[in-house]
């Protein structure tokens, strides 16, 4: 499916001559353009390469950009399945509202179904834009504000009897790829990253300016790093608020938290609770089903406000029912509408022992929803009783609703862990 443009204006792949160019047209969207940053573009390049980036360009330079990328979506019971990972999205101002956005991102869906990838996803910028072109909300996470002197620590929390250790970026760099490929396929929504993408611990620990671009930290004084073993590994920043006439009000600001079980997480947290002269930790990315709460004294003085994370869009429906595990047994038809005409249809789902089929029906639907209302329940962590009581959902007997969230709430909330 193909976009029209106005005149003068042509979609074009990036050359590697031109990447710079995309590079801050992109970047510069959200006020962040890395100009001649060798380290910084040197990291995209290898991230996020010329190949795989598209732009519209109006005969004096790029006025809109997008990329997808080759990545593994995680599903439930932790089988992975390609996926087209969208992200660049960017348009002049001066000339939104023209169709520039809307001919990128049917490219890139038009690219993933030619290179046979069943699903495609993204992060949103902003809420209303993306639910027309398929995608829903799949994941969800928490962003933490913790007060150190009021939350807490409970004696009888796991993790006690484990010792944190200092490790510098070459070591923390190894030890975060091994810990996230452990943890990732029992986490539904995770988006498993290049291996370069943990190079970034490896760079200049002063300059957070790289981490400020990928909205994953702050700035502050050098980027430390402790590890629990090799189970887990936490970087943070620490910024100073401390005047003469006060007590020191320090912010610990975590960056990567990893670990591969409960024990080396709380290890990590009693630590991050415990650095002296910090008032605060605060954290961009945490899961909403952190046992954190569980672990503190008062969990009043932690702080969460939860955000949506990864959208995602269908593109093959069977596929991707068939490839994820399910809860329970149980059968439903679903009538999907694809506006973009790849995954429309009615489907016939069958679980059994954590494992489906799903097959063309002409049977009346149980359940009738938009392609991006399949990509929000698709994981397990948006319920489909709750789109159907906001209309998102045909479901003429409330039980389908229900029967679909008994199969497909997976053991863990779907969650990614960092931002792509």
């Amino acid at each position: 499916m193909r976009s029209e443009l106005p005149s003068g204006m042509r979609l074009v792949e990036v050359t590697g001559d031109r990447y710079s160019e995309w590079l801050d047209a992109w970047l510069g969207a959200f006020a962040s353009p890395p100009g001649g940053d060798p380290a910084v573009v040197d990291f995209y390049r290898r991230t996020h390469p010329p190949e795989r980036a598209i732009a519209i360009d109006d005969g004096t330079g790029y006025v809109a950009t997008n990329s997808s990328q080759h990545r593994d979506l995680v599903l439930p019971g932790g089988a992975a399945v390609p996926l087209a990972a969208c992200t660049g999205g960017s348009c002049h101002p001066t000339l939104r509202r023209r169709g520039l956005m809307r001919a990128t991102l049917l490219r890139l869906h038009e690219r993933a179904v030619e290179e046979g990838k069943p699903i495609a996803a993204g992060g949103v910028s902003e809420w209303p834009i993306y639910w027309r072109f398929g995608y829903g909300p799949a994941t969800s996470y928490n962003a933490l504000d913790i007060d150190v002197k009021g939350v807490g620590w409970r004696s009888d929390a796991p993790g006690g009897d484990l010792e944190v250790r200092r490790v510098d970026g070459a070591e923390a760099r190894t030890l975060a790829q091994s810990i996230y490929e452990r943890q990732a396929p029992g986490t539904p929504g995770e988006v498993v990253p290049p291996s370069c993408y943990w190079d970034r611990l490896a760079h200049d620990p002063a300059d957070a300016r790289l981490e400020q671009m990928l909205a994953i930290g702050m700035g502050g004084a050098p980027r430390d790093h402790v590890a629990v073993g090799d189970r887990g590994l936490v970087s943070y920043r620490i910024t100073s608020d401390w005047a003469p006439e006060t007590t020191p009000q320090n912010i610990v600001h975590v960056i990567d938290l990893l670990a591969v079980d409960a024990e080396a997480a709380a290890a990590l947290w009693r630590y991050l609770l415990s650095i002296d002269m910090v008032a605060r930790v605060q954290v961009w990315y945490s899961p909403v089903d952190n046992p954190l709460t569980w672990w503190v004294a008062d969990a009043r003085k932690l702080r969460a406000r939860r955000h949506d994370g990864l959208w995602l869009r269908p593109l093959d429906v069977p596929a991707l029912l068939e490839a994820r595990g399910w809860a329970a047994d149980g059968a439903l038809t679903l009538r999907v509408h694809d506006p973009e005409g790849y995954t429309g249809g009615t489907f016939r789902l069958e679980a059994e022992d954590g494992k489906a089929t799903c097959r063309r029906t002409t049977a009346e639907p149980d359940l009738e929803m938009q392609v991006a209302a399949v990509g929000s329940i698709l994981l397990g962590g948006t319920a489909a009783t709750d789109l159907a009581r906001g209309g998102r959902i045909s479901a003429p007997d409330p039980r389908a609703a229900q029967l679909w969230d008994t199969m497909a709430t997976p053991e863990r909330a779907p969650y990614i862990s960092y931002f792509y």
